[in-house]
């Protein structure tokens, strides 16, 4: 028994840590007759959170228990950020493409949430070879809502700049979303550092090892706030800024929700996100400790969309949801406070309703965030300036996260050279060098300095060259990938290996 007793009790202990967190897990207050003997199913790709998943599932089978209907098995698909669920959707397509067998559909229904972005990518699908010619297959379909119904509820398609729903209805908005800065206070103070108020105070070298962000080859949340800020400052300004707060950044996260938990958690002084994100994070955690702000003037507001999927085997019922999302019910239910008896029942999700006509006092009165006015705060783009989406993922990888130590020690080296050192300008022209291919090719001087205030003013005599510049610099990469496809991989290593030789000359020209 003695020989056996080490054994026993390495197996008890085993059963122990196993068993404990089971035992000692919170329990969630249910109402199981809006869980328990679902009649029909809806397959949805999400990146929402959970919070999200769990209200709107609830709140729509009380509405359809109201009208006598059956009840919902939502089954939720959720394992990854926007553009990771999109990259799995479209290869799920492809291969069914190439078998021609697309019309069968992927066994989902819809894909809720995430950018236009990856929404957009959705409705061009895939291109496969048929009879000798490459065919385009879209993922999704049309919306097939009823007559009249947009025009009623989006007296404007647009918010600022942004699109409210696709012109040919292949995804409607359902909420708004900002992108801005999540932030500790705790942090700040012993840093001694103000609150931030916009993108550029994060580039502060007092931020060096406190920044949390996100890598946007997973994230269309935050590949979309790097857009915002490239599309506000300019290319060559904005890049500047992103890569001082890339040298900045503690860690890289693989999801955009990681991020706010991590300043929450006192990981980093402050971080980049989704507006939803970051007040949630401030909600969730009480008190003062952490706050959230969008940069004013500096960032976009967006339609956080629904799409459905080509050969979706719940349709009708999909159609339903899509209908009762843009409901003046569960407009409401993205900012209203928590209420156990009715709606939300366990989390105020914190969201900007996408419909202008229920933010009105009466409705104010019972949301999180009472003060929130998208529609009169949204800033239009200049009308010249393209989005960069496209080439971010890459161009992060290559400036920062691929070379992430390299870039931290430049920085470093930056930091600590004296202001008058002979070489300190040379290696902050190193630091903000860019390839050849990544500089705009303006065609003389005079454009080169007055591009955006010729962007901005639209009878300015220039308005028209700097337009046509900043479209070509953009559309060159979109037509030499498709001519391609191995291109965009090679220009990620060579751009890889330039920053990197960058970052090391700065680091040997320091004192």
């Amino acid at each position: 028994m003695k020989a056996h007793l080490p054994k026993i009790v390495i197996v008890a202990l085993l059963v122990l840590v196993v068993g404990v967190p089971f035992v000692l897990k919170p329990t969630r207050p249910q109402n199981n007759t809006l869980t328990a003997g679902a009649d029909h199913t809806l397959v949805i790709f999400t990146p929402h959170n959970e919070q999200i998943r769990h209200e709107f599932s609830r709140s729509f089978n009380r509405w359809r228990i109201e009208q006598d209907l059956g009840f919902v098995q939502f089954d939720w698909r959720a394992s990854g950020g926007t553009s990771d669920l999109r990259r799995q959707v479209l290869s799920q397509f492809e291969q069914l493409a190439r078998r021609q067998q697309e019309d069968a559909g992927i066994g989902a229904d819809l894909f809720f949430g995430g950018g236009e972005y990856d929404h957009n990518k959705l409705a061009r699908g895939v291109h496969v070879p048929r009879n000798g010619q490459l065919v385009h297959i879209s993922a999704t379909v049309p919306m097939p809502l009823p007559s009249g119904l947009l025009d009623s509820i989006f007296p404007q398609p647009t918010i600022g700049s942004e699109r409210l729903y696709h012109p040919d209805r292949y995804w409607i908005g359902t909420a708004l979303s900002s992108f801005g800065i999540v932030y500790n206070r705790d942090l700040l103070s012993m840093l001694d550092l103000p609150e931030p108020k916009t993108w550029s105070d994060l580039s502060d070298t007092r931020y060096f090892g406190w920044i949390a962000l996100a890598d946007p080859h997973h994230s269309g949340s935050i590949a979309a706030t790097y857009d915002a800020i490239l599309r506000r400052l300019g290319w060559q300004e904005g890049w500047m800024v992103l890569r001082r707060i890339f040298a900045n950044t503690r860690y890289f996260a693989s999801s955009a929700t990681k991020v706010p938990v991590g300043v929450s958690n006192g990981d980093a002084a402050a971080g980049m996100c989704i507006d939803f994100y970051g007040r949630f994070q401030a909600g969730a955690v009480g008190g003062q400790r952490i706050g959230y702000v969008d940069p004013a003037y500096m960032t976009a507001t967006t339609a956080d969309p629904i799409s459905l999927f080509r050969g979706a085997p719940h349709r009708p019922l999909a159609k339903q949801f899509v209908v009762w999302l843009l409901s003046d019910r569960a407009q409401q239910l993205w900012q209203r406070r928590i209420d156990p008896e009715g709606e939300p029942e366990l989390f105020e999700l914190r969201r900007q309703p996408v419909r202008p006509d229920v933010y009105t006092a009466r409705n104010r009165q019972s949301w999180a965030d009472p003060d929130i006015d998208p529609f009169g705060t949204a800033s239009p783009f200049a009308p010249g300036i393209p989005s960069f989406f496209s080439l971010i993922g890459d161009l992060t990888h290559a400036i920062a996260i691929d070379v992430h130590q390299e870039l931290i020690a430049a920085w470093n080296a930056i930091r600590h050279t004296p202001e008058n050192h002979p070489h300190r300008q040379q290696m902050l022209e190193l630091f903000d060098s860019m390839p050849k291919e990544l500089v705009i090719p303006w065609p003389d001087q005079l454009l080169k300095d007055d591009w955006l205030e010729a962007i901005e003013t639209s009878d300015h005599p220039l308005n028209e060259a700097a337009s046509i510049t900043l479209a070509n610099f953009v559309s060159q990469f979109q037509t030499r990938y498709t001519q391609d496809p191995d291109l965009r991989i090679k220009n990620r290593l060579r751009w890889t290996l330039f920053f990197r030789n960058r970052y090391r000359q700065i680091v040997k020209l320091a004192p």
